[in-house]
């Protein structure tokens, strides 16, 4: 490469990092000589510097901030006028060349706001989503609510043969009422039996309120409900796990 063009043109790419190790060591002769280059070098790094984490760091090369502003501020009047001079002849020679830099140089500038302001926005978005993750540790950590034993009742077996027994205990929450069975001792089931838990008021058609399966004998399960709506509770063992109405034998039963 000639001066002119491995010189004033590589300057945005230098200030980057952007060339090779012989790009740069040739650059850097040329800056030696030209005044204008060295001034806005100055400025090129330091908008640089602006540029946050967006990718890994390229280091300064080693002694050139030092040299820049040797080069700006501590040389002697004659050296300076002397180099200016020069400048100015470069400038003025090759006018195609700098004309082409002066389109160029633009669009590096608008490229390199454009990267602070989405890498502004991004970290904006970043400290966002943190904040709402912080949001939902602290509620997932927060100590649970209150939970108030209503009502206990025991479950008396319907037969002298059924030593079943268990317990109804209905819970009030936060977010609602609850009516927690447990059952053991049952008769095992067979083929497709289940249990099933019936809801009753009254003479009114009983309300299933779910159905169980038995391990040794044991089992239960957990509904929502509204306690003033019933005043009876039974179990019943079922051919299966599909009846909307009884059709086995009462097993379990106790006043709500």
């Amino acid at each position: 490469m000639n001066k002119q063009t491995s010189g004033c043109e590589n300057l945005e790419m230098y200030a980057v990092g952007g060339l090779d190790e012989a790009e740069k060591n040739e650059f850097e002769l040329h800056l030696k000589g030209c005044a204008a280059c060295a001034a806005e070098l100055v400025e090129l790094v330091a908008l640089v510097d602006l540029l946050p984490m967006a990718s890994e760091p390229v280091a300064v090369p080693e002694g050139m901030r030092a040299r820049v502003l040797d080069h700006v501020l501590g040389e002697s009047s004659v050296q300076q006028a002397d180099k200016i001079e020069i400048a100015a002849e470069q400038v003025s020679s090759p006018k195609r060349d700098m004309a082409k830099r002066n389109r160029i140089r633009p669009w590096f500038y608008a490229g390199m706001s454009a990267a602070v302001l989405i890498l502004a926005v991004y970290c904006y978005n970043l400290k966002q989503h943190i904040s709402d993750l912080q949001t939902e540790l602290a509620q997932e950590n927060r100590p649970a609510e209150a939970v108030q034993v209503n009502n206990v009742v025991a479950l008396s077996s319907t037969a002298k043969e059924i030593v079943a027994k268990g317990l109804a205990t209905i819970v009030i929450d936060a977010k609602g009422t609850h009516l927690l069975v447990q059952a053991e001792k049952l008769p095992e089931l067979q083929h497709n039996e289940a249990y099933q838990v019936w809801l009753i008021k009254g003479k009114e058609t009983p309300v299933n309120a779910g159905t169980f399966m038995t391990h040794n004998g044991t089992g239960g399960l957990y509904y929502t409900f509204n306690p003033d709506s019933y005043d009876t509770i039974a179990i019943t063992l079922e051919p299966d796990a599909h009846g909307d109405t009884p059709r086995g034998k009462p097993v379990l039963v106790a006043a709500l």
